[in-house]
């Protein structure tokens, strides 16, 4: 198999029977967690989000899926990130500090920022995990327009096997 770090996820989605469309809801739901500016713990709201919405409602989201979304924002993209949210916020309230993108290159430098740029990268940080949830939708119905024609050429592939098989008992 070609994709063996989606097989985990492939099985837990085949397992489950989640209907069609959860995991683009899932995918959705872990960028638009992921773009928020909840520095490393993206993941962690994932999983708790998850296990509460799977527990309160009758559609059940895909937590790997979830996971896989929140990862839009990793270590290497966050300073470019935060930096992009920091300037667009800037544009809604007014900046009085002059900060570079050198001070986002790294976590220590973000936290000793604090309060003098919180509101401008929260508010930048709106247009994206809006952005995240037609997105993510997107994404994930192509995701499982490829599982269920994936699904459907294994089927065609067992068919024609037994097929095979069939005709060759036939004829001993």
């Amino acid at each position: 198999m070609k994709f063996r770090i989606l097989r985990p996820i492939l099985r837990i989605w085949r397992d489950k029977g989640y209907r069609p469309g959860t995991i683009g809801l899932s995918l959705a739901s872990g960028m638009f967690i992921g773009f928020s500016p909840t520095v490393g713990l993206q993941m962690v709201i994932c999983i708790v989000v998850g296990f509460l919405w799977n527990r309160i409602s009758t559609i059940k989201l895909n937590l790997p899926a979830m996971l896989v979304g929140s990862m839009v924002v990793n270590p290497v993209t966050m300073g470019p990130t935060y930096y992009v949210y920091y300037k667009l916020g800037c544009v809604a309230v007014a900046c009085d500090v002059g900060i570079t993108a050198e001070k986002f290159s790294n976590l220590s430098s973000i936290t000793e920022l604090g309060s003098s740029m919180l509101l401008a990268v929260l508010l930048g940080s709106v247009p994206f995990m809006l952005a995240s949830i037609p997105t993510g939708l997107y994404l994930g119905r192509k995701f499982e327009q490829f599982l269920q024609g994936r699904r459907l050429k294994r089927k065609e592939r067992h068919r024609r096997s037994k097929g095979k098989l069939g005709l060759a008992a036939a004829n001993k």
